[in-house]
């Protein structure tokens, strides 16, 4: 009798050793499903997000804006978003098991994979972003490896999250220009190919003054300039943004590249490459005379960019402006 109360005794106390074992498991188990949020970024080196549609970004640390995009240097407002949302994103709540299904087949169709990795290459987190959820308040979402999906949000936001995860391509990059000191400016031409004697040349001289000359011999003559006037139009290029790129717009590239642009501009700072922005009108109606935005090829003309009209045309001064 009492051999056999042992024995219970043990089968008990086995079994609740097994229970709570295999209970601390599921516990670990549901808390990694629902560790979305990573809140020391600073930590974060590298960042991958890929698409089902074959949309890849990896994003580095590094840069003149902090990150870069496939080499390139990354938009400050996207990736201030992108981080903000990798710190803060949260579960919302739990689907019901008749949702779960729909959210699964969301995940499977659409979910945008992105991957934390820290400067060794470790992964320190991994999950998929789906569409929205509850009324588009909430976004699916899964870890790597789970089978379980949840609904994600930031606390303090309110709308679809998946919108700061699904840029394509150029959407990633900065729209940041031109960024000059006007203090270390060598010369800033602009060259018009259609109006030659607007064309001119500012540059400082030995004695850091400026000067400006024709690009042209037109018989137009070499004019000293006021420091307060060159500096006046160099600090016109000192926060430059284009509009947005259009690379993915061939039919407008072609066109550009079989005319003339209206403009050429060349500016050159010490210890830095010189960089040209060839520009283009873009009119809204057939006859030419209702002016919309420009356009123009930048970057060793490897991009095709917009541009707004109240931004550019400051920068488009002539020789007659001194």
């Amino acid at each position: 009798m009492k051999r056999t109360l042992i024995l219970l005794v043990a089968v008990i106390l086995f079994g609740a050793l097994a229970w709570y074992a295999t209970a601390e498991r599921t516990a670990a188990g549901r808390d990694y499903e629902r560790a979305f949020a990573f809140p020391e970024t600073e930590r974060i080196a590298r960042i991958f997000i890929a698409d089902r549609e074959g949309h890849r970004a990896e994003l580095t640390r590094g840069g003149e804006t902090g990150w870069q995009y496939n080499g390139q240097p990354a938009n400050e407002n996207v990736m201030k978003n992108l981080l903000q949302a990798i710190e803060h994103i949260e579960v919302q709540s739990l689907p019901t098991s008749k949702a779960v299904p729909n959210l699964v087949r969301n995940l499977a169709g659409g979910g945008i994979l992105v991957q934390l990795f820290d400067a060794d290459g470790t992964k320190l987190r991994g999950y998929y972003i789906g569409g929205g959820a509850n009324g588009e308040l909430g976004t699916a979402a899964i870890m790597e490896e789970s089978e379980n999906p949840y609904i994600v949000h930031l606390p303090m936001w309110t709308g679809n999250l998946r919108h700061r995860f699904n840029l394509r391509d150029d959407e990633w990059r900065s729209k940041l220009l031109f960024n000059v000191d006007p203090a270390r400016v060598e010369y800033l031409s602009i060259d018009y190919p259609k109006q030659r004697n607007k064309s001119f040349q500012l540059e400082r001289t030995a004695a850091g003054g400026y000067r400006v000359t024709a690009l042209y011999d037109s018989g137009t003559p070499e004019l000293a300039v006021p420091a307060g006037v060159a500096e006046g139009v160099l600090s016109r290029y000192e926060k430059f943004y284009i509009s947005r790129y259009e690379n993915q717009d061939e039919p407008s590239i072609r066109a550009a590249r079989a005319v003339l642009p209206f403009a050429i501009i060349r500016i050159k700072e010490a210890d830095r490459a010189e960089q040209v922005m060839k520009v283009y009108p873009r009119f809204v109606d057939p006859a030419g005379e209702s002016l919309g935005a420009y356009t123009a090829f930048i970057n060793d003309d490897r991009d095709w960019v917009l541009l707004a009209v109240e931004t550019t045309q400051p920068l488009l001064v002539s020789y007659d402006s001194f």
